[in-house]
């Protein structure tokens, strides 16, 4: 509807209302303080939208249970792209070094989409700052941890992670082996069909 400014004073009730709650209550002020991250980057308030991130972080980031960690992975990964819309770059590659060292080892399908995509966003972010062979390196990685993975928001991670590879090679007239990156895309992926 548009209206911002009530959405961000419905989530600043919930922090305020259920912050000590347990278990359900607490995912739900994670949620909260997400969804009021992206209301503020919608509103062009970065900074405050940083602030909601790191606050998701700060509370919950020893969280076991699940949701919790799937909200901090979330506000990092959320919290590199902002950063990297403000052209804070090595701080946008932090945020999603911090999302690898918190959740590289992690086996939950909300966990592994979440490094994934930082992964690639690293790739992508290493790309614009013309760093190439880090971007591959990113790219590799996303691949190697994620190759084989089932789960379809993962393996789509992984098919953009090659595909940028592939764009990377070429651009560095490395056409064979980018021409060996689509053909490996199409091997992995080309029999499948969209849901």
């Amino acid at each position: 509807l548009k209206r911002s400014e009530e959405a961000i004073a419905v989530y600043d009730e919930v922090v305020r209302r259920f912050a000590a709650g347990p278990g359900a209550a607490s995912e739900q002020v994670a949620k909260g303080l997400v969804n009021k991250g992206v209301t503020l980057g919608s509103l062009n308030r970065n900074e405050e939208e940083i602030a909601a991130y790191d606050e998701v972080v700060r509370r919950f980031g020893e969280a076991f249970e699940t949701g919790l960690r799937e909200q901090v992975a979330t506000a990092l990964v959320n919290k590199g792209v902002t950063l990297g819309s403000l052209s804070r770059h090595e701080d946008e590659i932090a945020a999603y070094d911090e999302v690898l060292w918190r959740f590289g080892e992690a086996s939950e399908a909300g966990l592994r989409e979440q490094v994934a995509t930082a992964l690639v966003n690293k790739g992508v972010t290493l790309s614009n700052l013309g760093r190439s062979e880090e971007e591959i390196a990113a790219y590799d990685e996303a691949v190697s941890r994620f190759g084989n993975d089932g789960e379809p928001a993962v393996r789509e991670q992984v098919t953009a992670a090659l595909v940028n590879k592939g764009v990377t090679l070429g651009s560095l007239n490395r056409r064979e082996e980018a021409i060996a990156v689509y053909d490996e895309v199409v091997r992995r992926f080309g029999g499948e069909k969209e849901t």
